[in-house]
């Protein structure tokens, strides 16, 4: 069996009431096919917003400082985390075709792949892509920080 395209996983228990939008064996395979090796892949809980739901964030940590796991100045780690959350479960199938059919997942494997490969004046700060369910339709949303 192929290595895992993460050093850890973590998946939250969901409460009544909530779904994961996609489940693992599809965000595997859309990691695998852009070349894509996360330091983790998160299911989580909390990705409400006030007018839009968070469906999934990509995290490309900056080179020259500190992650939630990485100390300052480990070399050869993955700075990537990709984050995907849940969703109410009345809207599951269309935060799932959000991801899937209307391409969320896939441009966000894209930009994890080309995060790693960016100039390294935008590696040297972290960086996050967020997609968010927005009146039906996918709405994405770039940050440096």
């Amino acid at each position: 069996m192929p290595e895992e395209p993460w050093e850890s996983y973590h998946r939250n228990v969901l409460r009544s009431g909530l779904s994961y939008p996609v489940g693992r064996s599809i965000v595997e395979a859309s990691l695998r096919a852009a070349g894509v090796h996360l330091l983790a892949l998160d299911f989580t809980l909390y990705g409400d917003s006030q007018s839009d739901i968070v469906l999934l964030q990509a995290v490309r940590y900056s080179d020259i400082g500190s992650t939630y796991d990485l100390a300052r100045g480990t070399p050869n780690r993955p700075r990537c985390v990709l984050k995907l959350y849940a969703v109410p479960s009345a809207i599951r199938a269309e935060a799932g075709a959000a991801l899937t059919t209307g391409g969320g997942l896939l441009r966000a494997c894209a930009w994890l792949a080309a995060a790693d490969h960016a100039n390294p004046t935008w590696l040297d700060k972290s960086h996050t892509w967020t997609a968010y369910l927005h009146s039906g339709a996918l709405r994405v949303e770039e940050r440096e920080y």
